[in-house]
């Protein structure tokens, strides 16, 4: 956390970009498109290698996160299935090209197993491999002041190995890691960090919107899914250009909230050469 503290300042957020759009949709009536990979296909849902998939539930007012990452999210709450996309455009003739697609089962258990795939892009669509749904907060669970899971973060200390020329080492639910930072003192993909529950949160002026999001950092934790240049951040459903809901909120003050009070909970490593 010291590594992490010196390196990245300040805890992060991000809404109108390099975060999650999210789209609700009824598969089953909704419309279907063709989506083409630009990287190797998925096995899972491309097992035939044809270099794309039809039929996917994308909504005509679908949009991907503005940049490089161009990250999207689309889930069917009744067939509790979402589909990753990273990369993701829409081509002029109404097709989607993505570099990279991933589907889930909103049932099962939100990770596979460490090192899926022949390839580190096969499956998932962030550094972790781990679902975009996985930890987002929406402004809906603000609103309710309660949020009921963990959360997810990124990080510019990610763990690539222990020592120079080592094996590769991650952490379930992480699948995979994009971490490039060598040493015992990085983090490993997919490690949860807990806000300490004896810190006061009364003793830093936090607004109420922050408040709920440090509740839920002390009760419930949060994951390392994906990897940053220098900033420490969590993710919060993107909008819109114009923010949405997040235009009203004032979540200023979770850069109050001191790195040095977060703490590493125990996992165990996985390694591969």
């Amino acid at each position: 956390m010291q590594r992490l503290a010196l390196t990245a300042k300040k805890l992060k957020f991000d809404v109108k970009q390099w975060t999650i759009p999210l789209f609700v949709v009824d598969a089953v009536p909704g419309p279907r498109v063709t989506v083409s990979f630009t990287k190797g296909p998925n096995p899972l849902i491309d097992p035939e290698k044809k270099g794309f998939v039809e039929g996917l539930p994308i909504p005509p007012n679908a949009w991907p996160d503005p940049k490089p990452d161009g990250h999207m999210l689309i889930i069917d709450p009744k067939l509790m299935i979402s589909w990753d996309f990273s990369r993701v455009q829409k081509l002029e003739n109404g097709r989607w090209k993505a570099s990279r697609i991933d589907v889930w089962d909103l049932k099962g258990m939100g990770m596979r197993k460490p090192f899926t795939g022949k390839t580190w892009w096969s499956y998932g669509a962030r550094g972790s491999g781990m679902p975009l749904i996985a930890g987002l907060i929406r402004p809906e669970e603000i609103e309710a002041g309660v949020i009921h899971h963990a959360l997810v973060f990124a990080a510019p200390t990610n763990r690539k190995s222990t020592v120079s020329g080592g094996p590769k080492e991650l952490c379930a639910p992480a699948s995979r890691t994009d971490g490039s930072n060598i040493g015992p003192d990085t983090l490993p993909m997919g490690v949860r960090l807990q806000l300490d529950p004896a810190f006061d949160l009364s003793s830093i002026r936090l607004t109420k919107e922050v408040m709920v999001i440090a509740k839920a950092m002390q009760e419930y934790g949060m994951y390392n899914s994906d990897s940053t240049h220098n900033t420490f951040k969590i993710y919060l459903q993107n909008l819109g250009r114009d923010g949405g809901k997040w235009s009203k909120m004032d979540l200023s003050s979770l850069s109050l909230i001191p790195i040095e009070r977060f703490r590493v909970l125990k996992c165990e490593v996985v390694s591969k050469s």
